[in-house]
């Protein structure tokens, strides 16, 4: 199907003094104006265009060689998060890949998905500057947006000289995408940097109106493998492949899926985020659905009065800290009847409208901002919140790539604050009820201070991090993860937080006679994770001691290693404590870069070394990876986890394979079939591979009984290690008792 026309928009010429009309102008916001129409050459695959300040560029030159093009170094984007459309893409890139296997050298990852609205080019040292330029661009798409929410449709294939595949993007209505390209590029070329087009051939000049815009997502690049070939012979290959219109007149018409989106980005060229996307320099937040069944009160914003009951100043709240001197109670007896009556009309209200539809934590605190009474109610319905804590770094480090985490240790949105609610939008979207749930993350390197103050200072941080509505809520600690600074006020703290889920990480020798003190008070932990110790503990034989403490705890469930300094040889099993049921993580022929990971055992040092568990133990974590060849078949192999241990009911496996391998390559498909037909169930919490294998990998191990995550079909179960908060103890503690 040909590509539709753009809309024509009428052109306003327009100066300074008088800004130019943009179509229809939303909520009285001033609008960006029209695109020029593009009137110059389009053969710069040969011809290079003239970066900003490029030398000897005359007035009207902008043609330069390629050796003098500047490059762009960052950009303002929309990731595209949808799981549909990932998965719709990935289904493409499969196809590609069928028709001619170099494709696959081609693909863009997944992860990376995104439709650029501006590409720029700046200094490391203009990086606050630049930012300062984005949040004024991003206040200016907020105004125009007027308080709709934005989303993007992603429909047809298209291509960019048989090189480059990409999805195309447009939002409904139309010209949005492009007057935010347009908004962007006149904001940062006022700020004295430069702006490419959506080509990535002209820088324009000063001055100069953005060209026509149009939204794609590239998501194969011939290119990529040509920059990256090995040999001459091979760049050849790569030059010799071509997309032809016929190839892609199949999609040219495929719907791909839709997106809300929440926010922009700006993102660094170079580099990597511990996701995989790209780094994140700054993010802003855009309007969102507002709620058919709300009412506003006045003309506020929604999102105005939500931010008000999350940040405000706490109002008079129902708890008896908060409550009236005496005397103002008895001089006023009829007023303070007149609000328990209020309140607990409220209240009635509230409960007869939950019957009808779920409410959420977002309409509560929209109630507690615009309707009366509605802070009462709020503090009435809300009564606990159960946090999950987990240390975040400002960027990914590269000496956990290849581990064994399963919480992201990134803090994906730039904040001075050192608590914070991680995902605003996933907490603001539970259903509204007496106890809720908050992961929260905490600033990795000030464990001193947010811990160090006792357990009221760690609460009272956390009240701030919560919306001011809630009053003085009541806060249970369930997880903390990650601790680095096990120093004795940080450690008194967790003990007097009693978590179910603790976590260290960076244990020493010098560390371990403090923490197994401290064990012996951890009444309610359920699970410990120690995660990267230090080179000093080189040997499985220093746990002993934490074992031994760990002895005579009742509700301890399960202990997780993750990227220990030595291998499991010499681990005393037989000091496990004995209601510890599950264990981990046992990592097999696991590389990272190229070299061993820590831990990492040959699968023939695994049958000869690694000791016999007791049979409580019923639940496993393993990670295998592909350095080296696996010798052995999935039987054999299967047949030794269950000699090793014999409780075995549940096999939680994280699969890593490394680009040069296939998936014929390894007994992982195999090895999940020979354990179910032992009776094992085979829980699949992490696939790490190319995308073309993913989907394979994935559905095979389905296919075979195995119950595999990150799946989105409606119905399926979403599955956690052991050693994550979320993790379902109730159904593993039912079927032990049935046992």
């Amino acid at each position: 199907m040909a590509e539709q026309p753009a809309p024509e928009v009428q052109s306003v010429v327009h100066t300074e003094e008088a800004p130019a009309t943009y179509g229809v102008a939303r909520s009285g916001a001033e609008a960006p104006a029209p695109p020029r129409s593009r009137s110059r050459r389009r053969d710069g695959c040969r011809r290079g265009h003239r970066g900003p300040g490029a030398p000897g560029a005359h007035a009207r030159g902008y043609w330069l060689p390629r050796s003098q093009r500047a490059r762009p170094t960052h950009f303002v984007a929309i990731q595209l998060k949808s799981r549909e459309i990932q998965r719709c893409v990935e289904q493409l890139q499969q196809w590609f890949v069928a028709q001619n296997k170099l494709f696959e050298r081609c693909l863009v990852p997944i992860r990376r998905m995104h439709t650029a609205l501006l590409l720029t080019s700046f200094e490391d040292s203009r990086l606050h500057e630049a930012r300062q330029a984005y949040a004024e661009a991003a206040k200016s798409i907020r105004e125009f947006l007027g308080g709709e929410a934005l989303q993007l449709k992603v429909e047809g294939v298209g291509c960019f000289g048989g090189r480059v595949v990409f999805a195309r993007v447009r939002t409904e209505p139309p010209e949005l995408l492009e007057a935010m390209h347009h908004l962007l590029s006149r904001t940062f070329l006022r700020h004295g940097f430069p702006v490419l087009d959506d080509t990535g051939q002209a820088w324009l000049r000063p001055g100069e109106e953005p060209r026509q815009f149009r939204g794609h997502s590239s998501f194969l690049k011939v290119s990529k493998a040509i920059s990256h070939s090995r040999s001459k012979e091979e760049r050849e290959s790569f030059k010799a492949l071509h997309v032809s219109d016929e190839d892609l007149a199949p999609f040219r018409s495929t719907h791909l899926g839709s997106q809300l989106c929440s926010d922009i980005e700006l993102l660094a060229m170079l580099g990597s985020a511990q996701d995989g996307y790209y780094p994140r320099l700054r993010v802003e937040k855009l309007p969102g659905e507002v709620l058919p069944e709300m009412e506003v009160v006045g003309d506020d914003d929604p999102r105005a009065a939500l931010e008000s009951a999350w940040s405000g100043e706490p109002q008079d709240s129902m708890s008896p800290e908060d409550s009236p001197p005496e005397e103002s109670r008895q001089a006023s007896p009829a007023t303070s009847r007149t609000a328990r009556r209020n309140t607990t009309l409220a209240l009635e209200v509230w409960q007869v409208v939950a019957q009808v539809q779920v409410l959420t934590i977002e309409d509560l605190l929209m109630l507690a901002a615009v309707a009366q009474d509605g802070l009462q109610v709020v503090q009435a319905v809300v009564c606990k919140v159960k946090v999950m804590l987990f240390s975040e770094a400002g960027r990914s480090s590269l000496c956990f790539e290849g581990s064994c985490l399963d919480w992201d240790r990134v803090r994906t949105v730039p904040s001075a604050k050192a608590l914070q609610i991680r995902d605003v939008e996933e907490f603001l979207a539970q259903p509204a009820s007496e106890q809720l749930a908050a992961d929260v993350g905490f600033v990795e390197n000030s464990q001193q201070l947010i811990f160090g103050k006792t357990l009221e200072g760690l609460q009272s941080g956390l009240r701030e991090a919560l919306p001011f509505a809630f009053g003085k809520v009541e806060i249970h600690v369930g997880a903390v993860r990650n601790i680095s600074i096990p120093i004795p006020a940080v450690l008194e703290t967790i003990c007097a937080a009693q978590p179910e889920i603790i976590g260290l990480e960076g244990l020493g020798l010098g560390d371990l006679p403090s923490w197994v003190q401290s064990l012996q008070k951890l009444n309610s932990a359920r699970v410990l994770v120690h995660a990267w110790t230090n080179r000093d503990v080189d040997s499985a034989t220093h746990f002993q001691p934490l074992l031994e403490a760990l002895s005579s705890s009742s509700e301890l469930k399960g202990l997780d290693f993750q990227n220990l300094a030595c291998t499991f040889h010499d681990f005393p099993a037989e000091r496990l404590p004995r209601g510890c049921i599950a264990f981990g993580t046992i990592v097999l022929q696991k590389d990272m870069k190229g070299l061993s990971a820590r831990g990492s055992m040959d699968f023939h040092d695994f049958v000869g070394l690694f000791p016999r568990f007791p049979p409580q133990v019923s639940i496993v974590r393993a990670s295998l990876g592909t350095k080296g060849h696996w010798s052995v078949s999935a039987q054999a192999m299967a047949e030794v986890f269950r000699a090793k241990f014999p409780g075995l009911q549940v096999l939680q496996l994280e699969l890593s394979l490394q680009h040069s391998k296939d998936s014929n390559d390894v007994p992982f498909i195999d090895l999940s079939r020979a354990l179910i037909q032992l009776g094992v169930k085979v829980e699949v919490t992490k696939i790490r591979c190319r995308a073309a294998q993913y989907e394979f990998l994935r559905a095979a191990m389905k296919y075979g009984g195995a119950l595999v995550n990150e799946e989105e079909d409606e119905g399926d179960e979403t599955v956690y290690p052991f050693s994550h908060p979320r993790f379902d103890w109730s159904k593993v503690d039912g079927s032990a008792e049935r046992k």
